[in-house]
C-alpha cells in the first residue's frame, strides 16, 4: 500500500501543481528499484501513480488503455470535479538526469495523440461531459520512498477536434 510520508506530507497545490512524498516499502518489497528495466520502471510508476489518485479519492477506470491512436497510461475519474481524467505518468530515478519538467515530455505531438485517445475512449465507453489531462511526475528517490507532483489540467481538450 502507498501512504504519505506523515503529517503534512502534501505540500499543497502550487499553480495547479501538488507534490507528495510517499513510501513505497510494501510496493517494490524485495527488488532493487536500481536495477528495474526502463519499462519495470514504468510500470512501477504507473502502479504509484493509481495507488497515489485512489489516495486522493479519485477512481482509476483504466490502466494502460489502449486504442487505434495510441495508449493513455491511467484514466480515473475525479469525483471533487465531476470530470474524466487521462493521466500521462514520467517515472525517473532521482539520480538519473532531468532534462525537463515533467509536463514538458507532453509536447506538441503527444498533445494530439492524447487528444486522439480521448476521443477513442469516449467512443468506446460512455459519453463524458468534462475531461482533463493531468501528468504525474514520479522521481523515485530510494528504494522505498518518491516524490509525487501531480501537474493539473497541463493542456485542453476540445469536444469537436
Amino acid at each position: 500500500m502507498l501512504l504519505p510520508l506523515g503529517e503534512g506530507a502534501t505540500m499543497g497545490a502550487v499553480e495547479g501543481t501538488l507534490r507528495s512524498a510517499y513510501d513505497l516499502t510494501d510496493m517494490a518489497e524485495g527488488e532493487h528499484v536500481d536495477e528495474f528495466t526502463a519499462k519495470e520502471l514504468g510500470n512501477l510508476g504507473e502502479l504509484i501513480a493509481a495507488s497515489y489518485l485512489d489516495h486522493r479519492g479519485y477512481e482509476v477506470l483504466e490502466q494502460g488503455y489502449r486504442c487505434p491512436e495510441g495508449e493513455a497510461d491511467l484514466i480515473a475519474y475525479d469525483p471533487d470535479e465531476d470530470v474524466i481524467v487521462l493521466v500521462e505518468v514520467k517515472t525517473r530515478r532521482v539520480h538519473e538526469p532531468c532534462s525537463a519538467e515533467p509536463e514538458a515530455a507532453v509536447d506538441r505531438r503527444k498533445r494530439e495523440r492524447y487528444r486522439r485517445i480521448a476521443s477513442c475512449y469516449l467512443m468506446d465507453r460512455f459519453p463524458v461531459l468534462s475531461l482533463r489531462f493531468d501528468v504525474i511526475g514520479i522521481s523515485v528517490t530510494s528504494e522505498t520512498e518518491a516524490i509525487i507532483e501531480h501537474y493539473f489540467d497541463v493542456f485542453a481538450w476540445e469536444a469537436d477536434r
